[in-house]
């Protein structure tokens, strides 16, 4: 699958950014009946843009890694022995430190189903964004150019996580399952 649109010069798709081995090791823990779910409600915090969803659709599940700089999950050590090297490969010396990683599980709904348009942070400063999608499936990530990047396994999408952008359900699987990871 590739991108609907042109790639824009700040936006980067990587197929395959794992190996296979560190790819199953992540996608085993988060979906396995020992990681905690915990329902959001509101998929985001824009109160007007949510008036556009449906409110039987108007949720996710979450499973927050790290945050505010304190590791969240009984999981934060395993996660950041994979994402930590793997980050500074992939951007070099534009990371410095993790900020946030969190996992999102959208259930599916009959259509796909476009969420409201966020950013991850507008207080940090050249803040980026990496989401790592762990199922295939009809779902997206849209962005404010008109890029939409499919849900792939293993497809990593590095972009400024300051400027909006939006997630979607998906209709052809049980959930929409990715990790976001920010970082400066």
């Amino acid at each position: 699958m590739t991108p609907k649109k042109k790639q824009p010069s700040d936006l980067r798709i990587i197929d395959n950014w794992l190996s296979t081995s560190e790819f199953l090791v992540l996608k085993d823990i988060f979906t396995s009946t020992t990681c905690n779910w915990f329902v959001v409600n509101g998929i985001s915090d824009n109160t007007e843009t949510m008036k556009n969803l449906n409110p039987l659709d108007n949720y996710m599940f979450a499973h927050m890694v790290y945050q505010q700089y304190t590791p969240a999950s009984q999981y934060w050590e395993k996660v950041t022995e994979i994402i930590h090297p793997k980050l500074k490969e992939t951007c070099g010396q534009d990371f410095r430190v993790i900020t946030r990683i969190k996992c999102n599980m959208y259930p599916r709904t009959p259509e796909v189903v476009q969420h409201p348009w966020h950013t991850d942070s507008s207080e940090i400063k050249g803040m980026r964004g990496l989401l790592l999608s762990f199922n295939t499936c009809d779902g997206y990530t849209g962005f404010a150019d008109g890029t939409e990047v499919d849900s792939v396994e293993n497809r990593a999408v590095l972009f400024d996580s300051t400027e909006k952008h939006y997630s979607t359900s998906c209709s052809n699987a049980s959930y929409r399952l990715n990790m976001n990871i920010n970082y400066v």
